[in-house]
């Protein structure tokens, strides 16, 4: 995939999980599940923002860690084996795990911050922001290798 074209996937991918974690954090109590902490340490900074700040802050930031690691590594393809996905993947969680921190220490996300990240602690929040990441390259890996199947 082109390079811009796979930023702007990743800003889109992204910002989607960010609506579906929302909702979870925001539909806790009514979906009766016990969901983990960080869903529920969420549910006030998404109170405090609306459905589309919260999904372009976290679109913002999926477009501008993306090209870190894209910087480092290409993104997999339908050809690349096994061992070269796994350290893409490795490499994402590293990057994205490191990003969440400079996040913190840039204090550009106040709510987030107070809400998420101080009740996370650093360590759960790296191994969280890690996690994130390689939610996003997984669910952008799955959509470029139906797209690639479907040509």
């Amino acid at each position: 995939m082109e390079y811009f074209k796979l930023i702007i996937v990743t800003f889109i991918v992204t910002a989607l999980w960010d609506v579906v974690l929302r909702f979870l954090s925001l539909n806790n109590e009514k979906m009766n599940y016990n969901f983990p902490d960080f869903v529920r340490y969420l549910k006030p900074y998404f109170k405090q923002h609306t459905m589309l700040s919260a999904a372009l802050i976290a679109g913002f930031v999926g477009a501008i860690t993306q090209p870190i690691i894209l910087y480092i590594m290409k993104f997999p393809s339908e050809k690349s084996n096994i061992i070269y996905i796994f350290q893409f993947m490795i490499l994402s969680y590293v990057i994205s795990a490191f990003f969440g921190i400079l996040m913190k220490a840039t204090k550009l996300f106040p709510h987030l911050d107070k809400h998420y990240y101080d009740n996370l602690g650093t360590w759960r929040g790296m191994y969280l922001d890690g996690i994130s990441g390689l939610i996003v390259q997984s669910t952008i890996l799955i959509i470029l290798l139906i797209s690639d199947k479907m040509k």
